[in-house]
C-alpha cells in the first residue's frame, strides 16, 4: 500500500515544471522547482521538520515544549503544522503586513499569532524578531530562530540539493533562489557547488532589501521598506553563506508582481509574489546563458496566500503596481 504515517512524511521531492514566461525561444531550459507542493504550501515545511525533529531525538525538545520564531508567514505556517503533529505548542510573531491568509492558516493549526508593527526598526522591542527572542529568553521556549540557525542550512542541504541534482541528472548549470534567511540558497547552493563547481549560483533580492550590497560589497545599509514577502532583509542573517554565491539580481516590487500574475495566467502556476521575483530573475540569466544551460529556480509558495495582495486589482492599484 501507498500510505504514510503522517503529514510530515510528505515534505520534499517536489516537481520540477518548464518555466516559459520571459525565457527566450531557442534559449536555455528553465524549470521553477515548485516548493508549494509540500504540505502547508511552502518551502518552510523543510527547514521546521528537519529542525524540530533533530531536536527531539537529540533530546532538546520534548512533546508539550513550546517553539517560537518570528516569521513573514510561510516559516509560522510550517512550525505550527510541524508543532502539531509532533506534540508541541508554538507561538509565531510576524509583521502587519504579512498577508491574512497567512496568519489564518497559522491560526488553524493551533498556533499563537503575535502581529507587530512592519516598520519597527530590526532592534526596536515591538520588532517581530525582537519579540520572538524575548519571548524565548524570559520563559525558556525552544527559538527555532530561522535567521540564525546553521541547521537551516543542513535542511536544504540535506534535501533540496540532491533533489535537484537528482531530478536534473546532474545537468543543472544555474541555480536561481531568493533570499530570505539564506537557507534555502546557502543549503543547496552548497551541495550543488560539490557535486559541481561551475554551477551557478545567483541570488535574488527585492529592492530595498539590504542583502544585495552586502553580496557584493560587503557594506551593511540601512534598508528600505519593500512589498514582497518572505525574502529580503533589513539585517545580515547568520543563515547566509555569500561565499556560494556568484552573482546577486535585484528585482522592484512591481516587476516581481507583476510577473508572477502572468505567470499564472499563461502557464497555469499560481505562484507568491517572490516567485515572481525569482521568474524575473531567471528571464535575466536566461537571455545571457548558453542555449544548452539548464536553470532551476525556487519557487517557494503559491499565489492562494496573497489572493488580498497581488492578485487583487484594487491592492495592486493602490500601490502603483497597476
Amino acid at each position: 500500500m501507498n500510505t504514510f504515517e503522517n503529514i510530515l512524511e510528505l515534505i520534499g521531492n517536489t516537481p520540477l515544471v518548464r518555466l516559459r514566461t520571459g525565457i527566450p525561444e531557442g534559449g536555455p531550459k528553465a524549470y521553477a522547482k515548485l516548493e508549494f507542493m509540500n504540505p502547508t504550501g511552502s518551502v518552510k515545511d523543510r527547514m521546521t521538520a528537519y529542525i524540530l525533529k533533530k531536536a527531539i531525538s537529540e533530546g532538546r525538545l520534548k512533546p508539550g515544549d513550546t517553539v517560537v520564531d518570528n516569521s513573514s508567514g510561510n516559516t509560522g505556517s510550517s512550525l505550527a503544522m510541524t508543532a502539531s503533529v509532533l506534540g508541541l505548542k508554538s507561538i509565531i510573531t510576524t509583521p502587519e503586513k504579512t498577508s491574512r491568509e497567512k496568519t489564518d492558516l497559522i491560526r488553524s493549526f493551533g498556533a499563537e499569532v503575535i502581529v507587530t508593527p512592519t516598520e519597527a526598526p530590526h532592534d526596536s522591542p515591538e520588532n517581530h524578531y525582537m519579540i520572538a527572542r524575548k519571548l524565548c529568553q524570559e520563559n525558556g521556549y525552544f527559538d527555532l530562530n530561522q535567521y540564525d540557525n546553521k541547521e537551516n542550512i543542513e535542511a536544504h542541504y540535506q534535501t533540496t540539493g540532491p533533489e535537484l541534482w537528482h531530478d536534473t541528472e546532474g545537468k543543472i548549470t544555474h541555480f536561481v533562489c531568493g533570499i530570505g534567511t539564506g537557507g534555502t540558497l546557502s543549503g543547496t547552493g552548497r551541495f550543488l557547488k560539490e557535486k559541481n563547481q561551475d554551477v551557478r549560483i545567483i541570488a535574488v533580492d527585492p529592492e530595498g532589501s539590504i542583502f544585495a550590497e552586502y553580496v557584493k560589497s560587503g557594506k551593511i545599509i540601512e534598508g528600505e521598506l519593500y512589498q514582497i514577502e518572505g525574502i529580503g532583509s533589513d539585517v545580515i542573517t547568520g543563515a547566509l553563506d555569500k561565499d556560494v554565491i556568484d552573482e546577486l539580481i535585484s528585482v522592484s516590487d512591481k516587476d516581481s508582481f507583476v510577473r508572477a500574475r502572468l505567470v499564472s495566467k499563461t502557464e497555469g502556476i499560481s505562484c507568491g509574489g517572490s516567485s515572481g521575483t525569482v521568474a524575473c530573475a531567471m528571464e535575466i540569466v536566461a537571455r545571457s546563458a548558453q542555449p544548452d544551460s539548464f536553470i532551476v529556480g525556487i519557487f517557494a509558495d503559491s499565489g492562494i496566500r496573497y489572493l488580498s495582495k497581488c492578485y487583487n486589482d484594487d491592492w495592486m492599484k493602490e500601490q502603483g503596481f497597476i
